[in-house]
């Protein structure tokens, strides 16, 4: 700016913040800026929204658990308050952020529940006004989000068959850097922890590094970073998510062809790939190359855990397994059989667990006699495991629900395991 003639150049500096304010002020842009920013100032908006601390029904908390997390993900940077769009690289047009769910899971036993899919419509409406939300996390879900949200659920208070109080966890995080930009939990009444029909299908428990670098993300606050094994397994993890949605809308077909998909990309977890290959095949009736499968799935599991966490489960207070699933299980017991028998030094335990719910003697007597099943019926596949295994009987001490429902949600818990020692491939 140049000062009129004849005026006092000491008197025209001391004004000039003056006249600087006043031409900012008549600059639109900056006036909006303003009015924003004086109208977070005035209504607080700046820090999100409090929690509610009581325990509320299912659809009630997952409502306030969306809306902190959308509302702690936007005010995270001024940058995200004042720009909720990016432009499209193809189109070159303006559009909301885009945000995908990983799949919330249950904490004890490590599955996406079936609820996912109502979750997810809650995330949608409550977040529709500050993000995009593009749906489970397929691969071109992922591909399309900016933003990423996951989550679990664990018992807060176990109260058998009167039910109990869950706390969900949810935490959201940028995709490309691994930061948090919110994190939050709500505590809620009788939270449906049924699984996904693929996990209530698989031959084996599994959760292992996955699972540990998934649930210590969810947990971790605002400000921080997501595990780095978590963020660069999130493509991979796609593509079994994708596989998961195609089993439980019963598409075995392409279900299959996309287990096949993941077998061959990097940083999928075998040991998921290979049950879900081995699901798929059974429900199509290829039994063969099911057990053909399986055979590789229990080393790829003792060459990893030294163990087999098998799906093979009892209905309450009964010695023998779920009779509809008998021709399922010959194919473990075979498997595993021909295995012990094979390797000379091969030694096994057979390990029966019960659910929580009768006298604790009772449960060690039952678990024990469930153990001895097993090993009889090992016995008739290959007849040198009976020199080659000890049965154990642990009661409910190694609960992974504990809740003692009796019911499909801890089923688990009813289940025999086998640990291994000096068993090779043979």
């Amino acid at each position: 700016m140049i000062p009129a003639r004849g005026y006092n150049e000491k008197e025209y500096r001391r004004n000039m913040p003056e006249r600087i304010i006043a031409m900012l002020i008549r600059n639109r842009l900056v006036r909006i800026l303003l009015v924003v920013l004086g109208a977070c100032y005035l209504s607080g908006c700046i820090l999100p929204a409090p929690v509610p601390t009581r325990t509320m029904d299912f659809e009630e908390g997952i409502r306030a658990l969306a809306l902190s997390l959308g509302d702690q993900a936007e005010k995270s940077t001024l940058g995200n308050m004042l720009n909720k769009v990016v432009i499209n690289q193809v189109t070159k047009h303006k559009q909301m952020k885009k945000l995908v769910i990983d799949p919330i899971i249950d904490a004890e036993s490590g599955y996406p529940v079936k609820v996912n899919a109502r979750i997810a419509e809650i995330v949608s409406l409550e977040m529709m006004n500050r993000f995009e939300v593009t749906g489970m996390m397929n691969p071109e879900n992922l591909d399309a989000s900016e933003l990423v949200l996951a989550g679990m659920v664990t018992i807060a208070e176990k109260n058998g068959d009167a039910g109990g109080a869950y706390k969900v966890y949810g935490t959201v995080f940028e995709k490309a850097t691994g930061k948090i930009l919110a994190s939050a939990s709500v505590r809620v009444n009788r939270f449906n922890t049924e699984p996904m029909e693929i996990y209530k299908d698989s031959p084996t428990f599994v959760k292992g590094r996955n699972y540990d670098d998934f649930a210590a993300s969810v947990k971790k606050s605002s400000g921080g970073a997501v595990e780095k094994g978590y963020r660069d397994r999130l493509a991979a993890k796609s593509v079994l998510v994708k596989a998961d949605a195609l089993y439980e809308k019963k598409d075995y077909r392409k279900s299959m062809t996309i287990y096949d998909q993941a077998a061959g990309g990097d940083g999928a977890s075998q040991l998921d790939v290979l049950n879900g290959r081995f699901a798929t095949l059974f429900r199509q009736g290829r039994f063969d190359d099911a057990e053909s499968v399986y055979a590789k799935l229990i080393r790829a599991s003792i060459a990893e855990t030294s163990e087999v966490a098998t799906k093979i489960t009892f209905p309450p207070n009964s010695v023998s397994p779920v009779e509809g699933k008998a021709n399922l299980y010959n194919i473990y017991l075979k498997e595993i059989a021909l295995l012990v028998a094979a390797g000379p030094e091969c030694r096994i335990k057979i390990i029966g667990h019960s659910s929580k719910s009768g006298k604790e003697s009772y449960n060690e007597n039952l678990s024990l006699q469930r153990s001895a099943w097993i090993q009889k019926k090992m016995t008739s596949f290959a007849a040198g495991v009976a020199g080659k295994s000890e049965t154990i009987g642990r009661g409910f001490q190694e609960n992974i629900v504990g809740t003692g429902a009796d019911n499909s949600t801890d089923e688990i818990d009813r289940r025999v395991e086998f640990k291994f020692d000096r068993c090779g491939a043979r």
